[in-house]
């Protein structure tokens, strides 16, 4: 009985633990077929075949006004790839197509990392950043902020997870912070020298036992007064919006604007673009290490559960190369710039 790709696709999306906005574009795609030769089955595709399904997207996408119709194409070419790619791994397909090359399309996809160029600058530039009004605090808030750059790096943190903008959040407070080598957890046997911290993500409300690093441990000693109570929360100066006060930031930092990948427009850099920071430098840092380090869902029984993947996670926060920056503090320069030994603002 021939097999359409209408039954492989969903076949293919109970299979896969996917985003709901990458199962919409899959059915997207999946209509498209549907409109142009749904009927054909997928032990007949060949290379002519799906190139005549290709360029009638493109054709339709030029129709309709599209900015960018070879990315539209090409979009529907990886999504029909990945489909009878898995077909064929499941033997629902004795012979895998060849498939035509990508046609040329506007790559506008931003850049959606910091550079470690660009977090030195933020960092420096939390110097300069005004007290919010009624600040009696002793700390200057230049300072939660540069503890906070240094754990939205080394953890790929939410910002609800750090200052709890909201009462559903729950933020890190200081009975969160052990400065003990035994990990408060028991199931971990690892010791840190530094510490652990303890956190919760907004998503996924799941909880997180990590080392810190000598980077995170100092900034986070910066923070600590005789007068904390342990359930006093560990950062403040965020706000009610810290995406706000971040946008603040990059502006004293002189750091331009990224690029939206679906229109080429600027657009201002949220803190979540730090986790995706933390993203790029750990996968380049420890290929995979990102998916334990960030909590990132993942597939297989085998990986969910058996897999222990804590010695990971551990090799790789104690290890991961930090920017320059952000050893000023361990080397004495909290309150004066390191190479030129300026004073800073808020060091009054």
């Amino acid at each position: 009985m021939p097999t359409t790709l209408k039954s492989v696709t969903n076949k293919y999306l109970k299979a896969r633990n996917l985003a709901q906005g990458t199962r919409s574009e899959y059915q997207t795609t999946l209509a498209k077929w549907q409109r142009w030769k749904g009927r054909v089955p997928i032990e007949r595709l060949d290379r002519p075949t799906i190139r005549e399904f290709l360029n009638w997207i493109y054709d339709r996408a030029v129709s309709d006004g599209g900015s960018n119709p070879g990315r539209t194409s090409n979009k529907a070419r990886t999504h029909l790839r990945a489909v009878l790619t898995w077909a064929w791994d499941n033997d629902l397909l004795e012979q895998l197509p060849r498939f035509p090359k990508p046609v040329q399309f506007n790559n506008v996809a931003g850049r959606h990392y910091l550079t470690k160029s660009e977090l030195n600058s933020l960092y420096f530039a939390t110097h300069e950043m005004s007290r919010p009004r009624g600040w009696t605090n002793p700390i200057p808030v230049g300072r939660y902020w540069r503890a906070a750059l240094v754990v939205f790096y080394n953890y790929g943190l939410d910002s609800g997870t750090v200052w709890g903008t909201i009462p559903a959040h729950e933020p890190i407070l200081w009975r969160h912070v052990s400065w003990d080598r035994t990990a408060p957890n028991r199931q971990l046997k690892e010791s840190s020298k530094w510490g652990w911290l303890l956190y919760r993500r907004v998503k996924t409300r799941k909880s997180f036992c990590r080392p810190m690093n000598r980077v995170v441990h100092i900034h986070l000693k910066s923070l600590q007064t005789e007068n904390c109570c342990p359930s006093d929360p560990v950062f403040l100066g965020g706000s009610s919006r810290p995406n706000v006060r971040f946008r603040e930031l990059c502006e004293l930092a002189r750091i331009d604007a990224k690029t939206d990948s679906e229109t080429g427009e600027q657009k201002h850099w949220l803190l979540k673009d730090l986790r995706k920071t933390a993203a790029t430098y750990y996968d380049e840092h420890m290929p995979e290490s990102s998916i334990e380090i960030l909590g990132h869902s993942v597939g297989g029984v085998t990986y969910r559960h058996y897999a222990h993947r804590a010695p990971l996670a551990h090799k790789a926060i104690n290890t991961l190369p930090q920017p320059s920056a952000f050893s000023a503090l361990l080397k004495g320069f909290d309150e004066e710039c390191p190479c030129c030994r300026r004073p800073f603002a808020d060091a009054s």
